[in-house]
């Protein structure tokens, strides 16, 4: 019982450190975060190999245009920090990136236990959102949600706002 309320309060910490919603107008420095290495992930757990890219990269339509947007687990050059990109799809091959960091985690290895998935279009069932304490609810979206999660912690999936510029991350309940 203990270790469940030890890891409760470790995600509601988790929680409270990562929900803010991202606005897509903050961007990031390219040069900062690099894919991490699916081929590696594979040889390292198990679970992995049921994925070509190892759970680490998914294809999405996370902002309803029509265009397949791509979310990566991502490391920074320094390897001090683990991450969530999601970069829209472009129109024009060569027209620039629209790339954002969802999940900056500052931990080097945090990728190893994280994984992404989509989910359909649909109504979503939550138990909070962002940094609101108790706002379980239910929510539906015409477009694709991006789920992410970590090994042996909460899953959580992000909506990307049109009105607001901003994705909206959703934690499910245990």
């Amino acid at each position: 019982m203990l270790n469940r309320i030890a890891s409760l309060s470790a995600v509601a910490a988790l929680a409270g450190a990562l929900s803010t919603p991202v606005p897509a107008s903050a961007g990031e420095r390219p040069a900062r975060w690099e894919t991490v290495n699916f081929e590696e992930l594979k040889k390292q757990d198990e679970w992995r190999r049921a994925s070509p890219t190892a759970f680490a990269k998914v294809s999405l339509d996370m902002n309803n245009d029509g265009l397949k947007d791509e979310a990566t687990l991502v490391i920074d050059r320094g390897r001090h920090h683990s991450g969530l990109r999601v970069c829209f799809g472009r129109k024009e091959p060569k027209s620039p990136s629209n790339c954002h960091i969802l999940v900056d985690d500052d931990l080097e290895d945090a990728y190893d236990i994280m994984g992404l998935n989509v989910r359909a279009p649909g109504c979503h069932l939550y138990n909070t959102m962002n940094d609101l304490v108790d706002a379980g609810g239910r929510i539906c979206s015409r477009a694709q949600a991006l789920e992410y999660y970590r090994v042996g912690s909460a899953t959580s999936f992000f909506l990307y706002d049109q009105k607001t510029g901003r994705f909206n991350r959703y934690w499910d309940s245990d």
